[in-house]
């Protein structure tokens, strides 16, 4: 039995916010935020923006942090065992990924059951405006399937999930609220591509900057193969060396690489496509793994896209968008509080 962790006077087994006054803070630092994180940091360069904005949210969050860290060494056993049971040994993220086949994470099932439904409600039809920055793909979750379609929640929140998350971020993790969307359930489609003999934004090689470490849990909806313009990833052990060699994140080096940059220090048999069966899972630190997607999407391509971040995130997005709110209930675990609200905090 792992020990208790006192954290402060006055946190109960329910949780409190300790975002006390926030808004106005970001309020306030709106409009520096708005020129630092626009077109992909450029302003002062990724590496120095993200340093600006860990800075930003340590004075915010530093607290939260720590106690999600300390939650994470003395009692994540009893939050997971308290969530749910695992089942099994947690999936370990090795080299920046981990591929699990199984089919047996919890409400895999169900989520794959509702994503047909959504599927056959929403696919096929070019619904974003046109002149969308992204015309290779759509989003086609909306806010009312949260609680129309619990299953997601429930399969973002279970103790599989947040057991190998957790143990990549070292942390409790937080479902992401802005960017990435912590849900995204995103049809791609080369009708859609505005110039689909071009490559273009997440077309391209690149390493997320949302927060360190940031990792993707991606589910294929469909059978994938590489007529679906798959999820395309290089493992990180081999995108740090290419990192290295570009001094990638720096003012001078574009966020978004060529195939040709990326492959004069990268050997092309590294490239891991995620293709597969529908139910397959890839666990994803996409903050250490150049990656890209959606390319030449001749036959559409279904996935479902969580994305978690840990309480000290390195972008401004939480300032600049809008945010998601995740509801909770009273009778959630701890865990899942922590996991669904970022200000969550339990003993």
């Amino acid at each position: 039995m792992t020990r208790s962790v006192s954290l402060a006077p006055g946190i109960g087994i329910s949780g409190v916010s300790v975002d006390r006054g926030n808004s106005k803070l970001d309020s306030l630092v709106r409009p520096l935020a708005n020129w630092l994180q626009d077109n992909h940091m450029s302003a002062l360069g990724i590496a120095n923006t993200m340093r600006i904005a860990h800075a930003y949210y340590w004075l915010k969050f530093r607290r939260n942090d720590e106690w999600r860290r300390s939650l994470y060494r003395e009692q994540f056993t009893d939050l997971l065992e308290e969530n749910g049971p695992v089942g099994r040994p947690s999936i370990q993220i090795k080299d920046g990924y981990a591929i699990d086949t199984s089919m047996s994470l919890p409400h895999l099932d169900r989520i794959l059951e509702d994503g047909d439904k959504i599927i056959s409600e929403r696919s096929g039809v070019r619904r974003s405006a046109v002149g969308h920055y992204r015309s290779y793909f759509q989003e086609m979750w909306t806010p009312e399937y949260v609680t129309r379609y619990p299953s997601f929640l429930d399969f973002a929140t279970s103790s599989s999930v947040v057991a190998t998350v957790g143990d990549a971020l070292q942390s409790i993790p937080v479902l992401s609220n802005a960017g990435p969307p912590g849900i995204r359930f995103m049809e791609s489609n080369a009708e859609f591509d505005d110039q689909p003999d071009q490559p273009h934004d997440s077309q391209l090689f690149h390493i997320d900057f949302y927060s360190l470490p940031n990792v993707y849990v991606i589910v294929l909806l469909r059978d994938t193969t590489p007529e679906n313009g798959p999820l395309t990833f290089l493992p990180r052990s081999v995108s740090q060396k290419v990192a290295a060699a570009f001094d990638y994140w720096g003012r001078k080096c574009p966020y978004r690489m060529s195939d040709d940059d990326i492959y004069s220090v990268a050997d092309q048999k590294d490239v891991i496509q995620f293709c597969g069966a529908r139910g397959t899972v890839l666990f994803l630190e996409s903050s250490g793994c150049f990656h890209y997607g959606s390319r030449n999407s001749i036959k559409p391509r279904f996935q479902l896209m969580l994305g978690y971040t840990g309480a000290l995130r390195t972008d401004f997005s939480e300032v600049v968008k809008k945010r998601s709110v995740f509801p909770t209930r009273a009778t959630d675990s701890r865990l899942r509080k922590m996991v669904l609200n970022r200000t969550m905090l339990a003993t």
